[in-house]
Parts: C-alpha cells; sequence; structure tokens
C-alpha cells in the first residue's frame, strides 16, 4: 500500500508539482476571464471569409429576362409545372420528366410541382409555400434578387426563397445529396425567381 506521501504527492518533489499545477489553473482560469470574455474574438479578415464564402451566389448555366410587368405572383400561380419546363431543367439541373402537381404536407398543404428522372430516384419539385416560410433553412444563400435560405438533408437539398406573398421551394431529390444538389437548386430558384414578383 502505498504511503500518504507518494498517494498525494506531498513529498519534496509532491509539493513542488503540485506548485506548478496550481500556477497553470491559476494561469488558465485568469485567461479565460481577461475582460469579461470567455474566446478571444475572431479577427475581422476571418469573419469577413466566412460570410463572404456562405452568401456566394451560384451563377446559373441559363438565364431569363421577364419584365417586371409580367412577372406572376406565386401565390396566384395556378400550375406550378408552368414555372420551369424539363427543357430548361435539363439545362439547369439534369433530364427530368414532364412534371406532375403534388401536394406537401398536412397543415397547411403546400402545392408543388414534381419533376422525375425516370427511374432514378432523382427529380426537382418546385413549391409554393406561405410567407415567413424562406428563414426555416440552416444556412443563408445568395440568390440574386433575393436573399434565401438552404438545408441539406441525406436525400435531398432544399432551398426556400422568400416571394411577395409567399416561399419559393425548390428541393432536388438524389439517393445521396451533396453540396453540388445545394448549388442545382440554387440555379433552379434563381431562374423561377426571375418570373415571379418579388
Amino acid at each position: 500500500m502505498l504511503s500518504a506521501d507518494r498517494r498525494f504527492g506531498s513529498g519534496r518533489f509532491g509539493v513542488r508539482r503540485q506548485g506548478w499545477l496550481w500556477l497553470a489553473a491559476v494561469a488558465v482560469a485568469a485567461t479565460g476571464c481577461t475582460s469579461g470574455e470567455e474566446t478571444a474574438p475572431v479577427p475581422p479578415s476571418a469573419q469577413t471569409t466566412t460570410e463572404e464564402s456562405a452568401a456566394e451566389s451560384v451563377t446559373p448555366p441559363i438565364s431569363r429576362e421577364v419584365p417586371p410587368d409580367q412577372r406572376r405572383e406565386l401565390a396566384a400561380v395556378a400550375d406550378l409545372c408552368s414555372l420551369v419546363s424539363p427543357e430548361e431543367l435539363a439545362e439547369l439541373a439534369f433530364l427530368v420528366e414532364a412534371g406532375h402537381p403534388r401536394q406537401l404536407g398536412t397543415d397547411p398543404v403546400a402545392r408543388g410541382c414534381q419533376f422525375d428522372h425516370g427511374s432514378n430516384p432523382r427529380s426537382v419539385l418546385v413549391a409554393a409555400q406561405p410567407a415567413g416560410y424562406a428563414g426555416l433553412g440552416r444556412e443563408e444563400v445568395d440568390l440574386g434578387a433575393v436573399t434565401g435560405t438552404q438545408t441539406l438533408h441525406v436525400n435531398d437539398c432544399t432551398v426556400l426563397a422568400p416571394v411577395r406573398g409567399a416561399t419559393l421551394q425548390v428541393a432536388v431529390t438524389a439517393r445521396e445529396a451533396g453540396t453540388t444538389h445545394c448549388e442545382t437548386a440554387q440555379s433552379v430558384a434563381q431562374y423561377v425567381l426571375a418570373a415571379l414578383v418579388r
């Protein structure tokens, strides 16, 4: 059985070691309490870089110009499949079949149009959600005309964009979704936004 001196380090070397440990603990405590700050501030250059990368806009491979007086209000569009064609989605995303109407959720029920890629589990969904939903995404994204949000899940990336009286939702579904699917969703969203009243 160890003696008290050896167990608790109260011998000559134990006292010296305890003294160093005590000084180290005081130094750590003093560093953490300096000026009431818990962590050191992030340099402005690092903050700018992070903000710029989060807000960087994706440039769609194709674009369109719709005069403001010809743009439609998303909430009033009866056929959401008319907002983008399969040919345009082939340029913006991938080859898809003709879109088919789809209802989303239960309370409230939202309208959408889904474009499937044949038997492959990939698809593009364009939907109209209630106003105010654009802030529900996890990450802010620059969609050119507006600032939206996006959320990357295992099987899809969803982009939400605020428009007058509603929220545009674009979701790109794949077996394993990644950042490229988010970029595709952003491209589709920007293309559709060009035809909507913002």
